[in-house]
């Protein structure tokens, strides 16, 4: 902070306004000279002109927030904060084959999660207690069938923040009939 106040003190005695006066002149070689020291009356050669120097533009930043550490950032407009909370694969109604049942949900959501929330999955309208990693679910073993997923916020109480809109994918998987399953009379 001393060496702030020092520079400030140094630039302040540099301005124009403390050095005085400022001069143009041009010398016999035609170069333009610009000066503090009063110009020498020179025989041939035209008389200096006293320049008028703008103040310098400068900026005052706002103040930064003082902000205790361990403290949790306001609460008070969370819901608005978030522009984006989009699942945005599978698609709305798109249809997924896979033998293993696995499936993997992407959620988009911005701006980017803050560290003292988290992200969360719905799938058939239940939480299911998984967390995404970078903003996507691994899922295995799903049932076939149709099932909606969604996104889901949550503050450190476990309160829902936002929520995505659900979207309704469909996972087919092999059915495999009994072994000695008699064939169907022609």
């Amino acid at each position: 902070m001393a060496r702030r106040t020092a520079l400030t003190l140094i630039l302040a005695g540099l301005s124009p306004v403390a050095l005085g006066e400022i001069y143009k002149t041009v010398d016999a070689n035609g170069n333009v000279v610009f000066t503090d020291i009063a110009p020498v009356d020179r025989s041939g050669q035209p008389a200096a002109q006293p320049v008028t120097v703008e103040p310098v533009n400068s900026y005052q930043p706002p103040p930064a927030p003082v902000s205790q550490q361990g403290d949790a950032p306001p609460q008070s407009d969370e819901v608005g904060y978030y522009e984006q909370v989009d699942v945005i694969s599978p698609a709305e109604d798109e249809t997924i084959r896979d033998n293993s049942g696995n499936v993997q949900i992407q959620i988009a959501i911005s701006p980017r999660l803050r560290g003292d929330l988290r992200l969360m999955l719905i799938i058939d309208g239940a939480d299911i207690g998984l967390e995404a990693v970078n903003g996507v679910f691994e899922l295995s073993n799903v049932d076939r069938g149709t099932h909606t997923a969604a996104g889901r916020v949550l503050d450190r109480q476990g309160n829902t923040v936002v929520e995505s809109n659900p979207v309704t994918f469909n996972l087919m998987r092999v059915a495999l009939g009994p072994e000695n399953a008699t064939p169907a009379p022609h």
